[in-house]
């Protein structure tokens, strides 16, 4: 038998097939979502992957930074043969750019100008971190130059 519904002001409708009420809830085992093992399954994956990733990221930041710090070391070398160039110290040994260094971390003192009589020495820098530091230096006419680029061995 068909049925007709009214509804306020709207025409009728036909309503062939009325929707039965639910008897039975659904069983659990039907729900959707996970289980427990799945969820700390997945947090344990995703615990390792970031501590994978955290180490590469830290490696990487380390890398970076020993390289920055072999720049810094150039650039105090480069800056301290400047002024003492300019003091006329005698530290230049010609053709080597390593024993003219080493003069520096040793200390030359000024001969000319406003800087006669003092002393120029490299005191932060260390032997250890010169073959470093000797990458970004380049060495030209007796004069200590700064390459930002690298590669001078």
């Amino acid at each position: 038998m068909r049925q007709l519904a009214t509804y306020g002001n709207y025409r009728p409708v036909l309503r062939i097939h009325p929707q039965p009420p639910l008897i039975f809830p659904v069983p659990p085992k039907q729900a959707g979502g996970f289980s427990l093992v799945e969820v700390l399954v997945v947090i344990a994956l995703l615990g390792v992957l970031s501590g994978v990733l955290i180490g590469w990221y830290a490696s990487y930041h380390q890398d970076v930074l020993q390289k920055v710090t072999r720049q810094r070391n150039a650039q105090e070398i480069v800056s301290i043969g400047v002024c003492a160039t300019m003091g006329g110290a005698n530290f230049v040994v010609p053709g080597d750019k390593r024993a003219t260094i080493e003069n520096l971390i040793n200390g030359t003192i000024g001969q000319t100008g406003l800087w006669k009589g003092k002393v120029f020495r490299l005191t932060s820098l260390e032997p250890a971190a010169l073959p470093g530091a000797l990458e970004f230096v380049t060495f030209d006419a007796n004069l200590l130059l700064y390459e930002p680029a690298g590669g001078q061995l």
